[in-house]
C-alpha cells in the first residue's frame, strides 16, 4: 500500500515537472497562447495533488515506522521534496508566480526519485532520538533548504532573462521570466527566510543536545561544520547585498554558490563523510 502510494506521488511529480516545465518552454508564443493557460493550470493543480498524495506517505512512514523518516539521507529525502513543494506553493500564494515551478518542481521529482529508488530499507533510529526536537530541528533545516533553492531558482530566473535583454533573444525557455527587479528581490527574500529557518534550526538542535544523555555530541563534526559553513555564507550574501550592493547578477551567482553549499552540506557530507548525524 505505502510502496504504491509512493509510486504513485512519485509519477504525479513527474507530470508536474513535465508540464510545469512545458508551460515555460510555450510561454508567450502566439501559437501556444491558447493551450499554455491549461498547461499552466495542469502544472499547478498536479503539484497540489502531488504534495496531498507526498504529505499522505509522509503520514503513514511515520506511523508504520514509529519516528519521523530521518535513518538515512535518502529517507529524509522524501520530506525534502515536501519542503520543496510547501515554499513553492507558499511563493505562488503570495505573488501568483508559478513560473519558478520550471525551476523547482524538477528538483523535488529528483529527491523523490532518489527516495523511491535508493530507500529500499530504514535503519533503526536511536531511541533517544525519538522524540518532537528531531521534528523541529529537521523541519526547520529542510524549509530553509527549500527556501535557498527557491532562491536559487530564482537567480537562474533573473540570469537567462538578463542574457535574453543582453542578446536581444526569444529564446524557448526564456518566454513569461519575471523582470530582472522581480527575481533579484524575490530571491534575496527567499534567503533571508532560509538563514532565519536555519538560524532557527541550529539553534533547536543546540538546546536539544542538552536533553540527548545517552547519544554522545560531538561540535567537531562534518555536518554541524558544514552546516556553519553554509549559513556563514548566506550570511554574507545578506550583509555584501546591503553594505555592498550586491545586486542583480552577482547576487544571481551568489545564490548558485549556496546551492552548491547546500547539496554539499545535505548529500556531499553523508556520502563522503563521517558525521554522528548520520545513521546507516
Amino acid at each position: 500500500m505505502i510502496n504504491f502510494l509512493f509510486l504513485l506521488t512519485l509519477l504525479i511529480y513527474l507530470a508536474a515537472s513535465i508540464f510545469h516545465t512545458l508551460s515555460l518552454a510555450i510561454g508567450g508564443r502566439a501559437e501556444g497562447s491558447v493551450i499554455r493557460p491549461t498547461i499552466e493550470r495542469i502544472a499547478f493543480w498536479s503539484t497540489i495533488v502531488g504534495f496531498v498524495f507526498l504529505t499522505l506517505f509522509i503520514a503513514l512512514w511515520w506511523l508504520l515506522q514509529g519516528h519521523f523518516p530521518m535513518t538515512h539521507w535518502t529517507d529524509s529525502i522524501a520530506f525534502f521534496a515536501w519542503a520543496i513543494t510547501l515554499i513553492y506553493l507558499l511563493i505562488v500564494r503570495l505573488t501568483h508566480l508559478r513560473t519558478l515551478g520550471s525551476f523547482v518542481m524538477p528538483a523535488a521529482f529528483i529527491a523523490i526519485l532518489i527516495s523511491y529508488s535508493f530507500a529500499s530499507h530504514t535503519a533503526a533510529l536511536p531511541k533517544p532520538l525519538q522524540n518532537y526536537w528531531l521534528l523541529a530541528h529537521t523541519a526547520l533545516i529542510f524549509l530553509a533548504y527549500a527556501a535557498f533553492i527557491a532562491a536559487f531558482g530564482f537567480g537562474l530566473m533573473y540570469l537567462m532573462a538578463e542574457r535574453k535583454i543582453r542578446k536581444k533573444a526569444d529564446a524557448l525557455l526564456d518566454n513569461l521570466l519575471p523582470s530582472l527587479g522581480i527575481s533579484d528581490e524575490l530571491g534575496y527574500r527567499c534567503t533571508i527566510l532560509g538563514v532565519i529557518l536555519l538560524t532557527m534550526g541550529v539553534i533547536v538542535g543546540s538546546l536539544w543536545t542538552q536533553y540527548i544523555r545517552d547519544v554522545p555530541w560531538r561540535w567537531v563534526d562534518a555536518k554541524v561544520i558544514s552546516t556553519f559553513v553554509t549559513l556563514f555564507i548566506y550570511v554574507l550574501q545578506v550583509g555584501f547585498r546591503q553594505f555592498w550592493g550586491w545586486h542583480g547578477r552577482r547576487a544571481a551567482y551568489a545564490a548558485i554558490v549556496g546551492f552548491v553549499a547546500v547539496l554539499c552540506t545535505y548529500v556531499g557530507v553523508d556520502l563522503f563523510l563521517d558525521s554522528m548525524h548520520t545513521y546507516r
